[in-house]
């Protein structure tokens, strides 16, 4: 069935098929099923992550793999900066207790009353009054800043409750602090069993401001890092697993290739119909298609040799498919470096508005967690080398085309609207041969040899697919 379809299903047909094939060749290190991937004004994959002059990250990079999903598209592409939505999500995440739990809680720590006044008491004296928030009582603040500041790697409060040394269990308490460790112990003691409950307190609203803080004021101390566009802006980390080289030798195993052929037709003064070999026929706008830049000509492909001809074979190589994986860094309890903590969201959106202990959202913030929400972003893409193309032309002025392309100096070639070269310093190499007894013309197209598995920031790869996270969709 031929069904004319817009611009985007059209384009979506042949980024299918090149999705199909890369899903076939990488199944065995696919960690997730490969899904159709449009490019936007971003461009293709930048994926000479370090900067060869001083082996900082390459912002470009960076800005292409931090991006978040753009909602409801297909096929997939990027939209803004993931942080912002992670930020607004984990900002709503609170941790409480329920009803029952939290009865428990109060009983215990009104037994401890007067522990806990003596701790307050000296706090205040030293550090000054603490103000409750909507989330935190001032003996949760202080108990959480205790048990994650005062001591490296962080404690829980079981430990402190058994420690036969606190002193020395709370390494990093200043001086100022020394005469609350007393009044602390005593508090710890009073709680009894109970010191659970307040632990999944004081440790979960700990982590979770730590987190968040991290997110929001990325730093060296805190696991942030530079760009190769800024010595002293520091952002929330971002890890590539794949090693640079790694991807460098498979851009270069040039054998292995994926192929799309297909025959383009003339179907009117603006489209051409596309049938791809073992798959779907479209219409698409020859502009929209393939454009070749011949020094002053533009339109080439669509003003003379779609023109001129009937019957045209279009074959693409993309060689050098490999797989590249990478993601925010993940949030360390242990050490409080990092700031992708997912488990807090998730679990808030399973919870919802039950009883429960556990984290919640309060209040729940406007954000769509299911799969095609913005809620979500890449952990790999398939990419190969820009394509190598030959043209086959049935024409009565092939000698003309041949001519044409064999004197042009600069031949730059566009495919999906994505530019594959133009100018000079980026212009596809080409060659043209002709054969009289077929009346046709053959156009070899290749990308510049530094274009492939090329080793500077600026280096790019055709995006033939890629693997999609959507954690919020539980």
């Amino acid at each position: 069935m031929n069904t004319e379809l817009n611009v985007a299903s059209a384009a979506s047909e042949i980024i299918d098929s090149l999705k199909e094939q890369a899903s076939a060749l990488l199944s065995s290190v696919l960690k997730e099923p490969l899904t159709d991937f449009g490019v936007t004004a971003l461009g293709n994959f930048p994926y000479y992550y370090l900067n060869p002059d001083n082996l900082q990250f390459n912002a470009t990079t960076y800005g292409w793999i931090s991006n978040a999903l753009t909602a409801d598209a297909t096929p997939v592409t990027l939209g803004e900066p993931f942080v912002h939505i992670y930020t607004e999500a984990l900002a709503n995440v609170t941790y409480r207790l329920s009803n029952a739990d939290q009865a428990i809680l109060n009983s215990a720590q009104l037994e401890a009353a007067n522990q806990q006044m003596e701790l307050l008491n000296i706090w205040t004296v030293i550090y000054g009054p603490v103000a409750a928030t909507s989330k935190q009582r001032p003996i949760d603040i202080i108990m959480s800043t205790i048990a994650t500041t005062w001591a490296v790697p962080a404690i829980d409060l079981y430990m402190a409750q058994r420690a036969e040394n606190l002193f020395q269990l709370l390494n990093h308490t200043p001086a100022s602090g020394q005469p609350v460790l007393p009044a602390l112990a005593n508090y710890l003691i009073a709680l009894g069993g109970s010191i659970s409950l307040q632990n999944a307190i004081t440790m979960n609203t700990g982590y979770l401001s730590t987190a968040l803080h991290n997110v929001q004021n990325a730093a060296a101390a805190n696991g942030g890092m530079l760009l190769d566009n800024s010595a002293t802006t520091y952002n929330p980390a971002y890890a590539v697993s794949t090693p640079l080289s790694d991807i460098i030798n498979g851009l270069s195993a040039t054998n292995n290739k994926i192929e799309l052929n297909m025959t383009v037709t003339r179907s009117s003064d603006i489209e051409v119909k596309i049938s791809i070999e073992g798959g779907a026929s479209f219409e698409i706008p020859i502009a929209s298609f393939l454009t070749l830049s011949v020094d002053a000509s533009e339109n080439y492909f669509s003003d003379i040799i779609a023109a001129s001809s009937n019957t045209i074979s279009v074959s693409m190589t993309f060689t050098g498919v490999t797989l590249v994986n990478y993601g925010p860094a993940l949030f360390n309890i242990a050490t409080g470096l990092n700031w992708s903590w997912m488990n807090p969201i998730t679990d808030a959106i399973r919870n919802g508005s039950t009883d429960v202990s556990g984290f919640v959202f309060s209040p729940k913030p406007n954000i769509d967690f299911s799969e095609g929400g913005p809620f979500s972003f890449l952990t790999g893409v398939a990419i190969s080398n820009y394509p190598s193309i030959e043209i086959t032309v049935h024409s009565e002025s092939y000698e003309n085309i041949e001519k044409t392309i064999e004197q042009t100096v600069s031949l730059g070639v566009s495919f999906l609207g994505i530019p594959l070269g133009g100018g000079s310093e980026s212009a596809y190499l080409h060659a043209a041969s002709s054969s009289s007894s077929s009346s046709t013309v053959t156009i070899k197209l290749d990308p510049p040899a530094d274009k492939v598995a090329g080793t500077n920031e600026s280096s790019r790869a055709w995006v033939l697919g890629a693997e999609t996270s959507y954690p919020g969709a539980v």
